[in-house]
Order: structure tokens, then sequence, then C-alpha cells
């Protein structure tokens, strides 16, 4: 059986994206990321209505997180399909942090809710640089 690493995630962006700084990037390679709010509604064991929301960071790179700059926003909705990935990161106490962020390779949005979705993929396949593994930065 071969191993998948592959999500679809729905959301609202909680701020507008931003471009992370890179220590020592490779030619070339840059990274925007945004975080999206993602609910699950449900039914809990009293039969009541219930909410549950995720936060989920989103990597975009190269020319893919350059048009995300330009054409999202906070508040907007967003389709994201990607995988996931590992992060680590030293925190400024020196301890070793971890989280799980998905780097996106195609995204559809849109700008108001009565408007066309709009789409907007990673052709080049930027985000499987050779670069894009070994990159590590800091907030």
């Amino acid at each position: 059986m071969n191993d998948l690493n592959s999500i679809l995630l729905e959301g609202t962006l909680v701020d507008d994206p931003k471009r992370i700084p890179l220590a020592d990037p490779p030619d070339g390679v840059r990274l925007v990321k945004f975080d999206l709010a993602s609910n699950r509604y449900y039914m809990d064991r009293n039969g009541q209505k219930a909410q549950e929301t995720v936060f989920i960071s989103i990597q975009c790179w190269g020319s893919l997180g350059d048009r995300c700059l330009e054409k999202l926003h906070k508040g907007m909705q967003c389709r994201t399909v990607g995988r996931l990935r590992l992060c680590r990161w030293v925190s400024s106490d020196g301890s070793t942090k971890r989280s799980i962020e998905i780097v996106a390779n195609h995204l559809e949005f849109r700008r108001q809710r009565t408007s066309a979705t709009e789409v907007i993929e990673d052709a080049g396949n930027e985000s499987e640089s050779t670069g894009e593994a070994e990159v590590f930065y800091s907030f």
C-alpha cells in the first residue's frame, strides 16, 4: 500500500497573508503564510448544537504565495488543497516547538459571497522545490 498525504480544508482567513522571512533561502524561494479557521458543527451528547473550530496554518511557496498576497484578505472564504507538513522551530525561550501545517498547491476563494469562485494553483510545483524541505523560519 502506498502512503497518501493529501488534504482539503475549507475555512475563513483569520488575518491577511504575510510573507515570512527565511533564514538562508535558496535563490528565488519565497514563503507566504496565513491561518484558516475551519468550523465543525455537530450535536453534543445532550442533543444541543455545538461548534468546534480548528485553526490551521497554510504555507504557500513561490508564485502561489505571491498571488495570495495580492488576492486574499482577512475574512474571505478559502478552500485549500495540499499536503500536511511537520514544522519544527526553536522558540525565544529555547524550547523546541512543533506544528502541523498545510503546504498548499491549489486555492479557491470568493471575493464576496455572491461572486464567482477564483482559483490559483502552484503550476510549477514550487512547493516541492529542493529548498522548501530544509527552510526554517521564526516568528
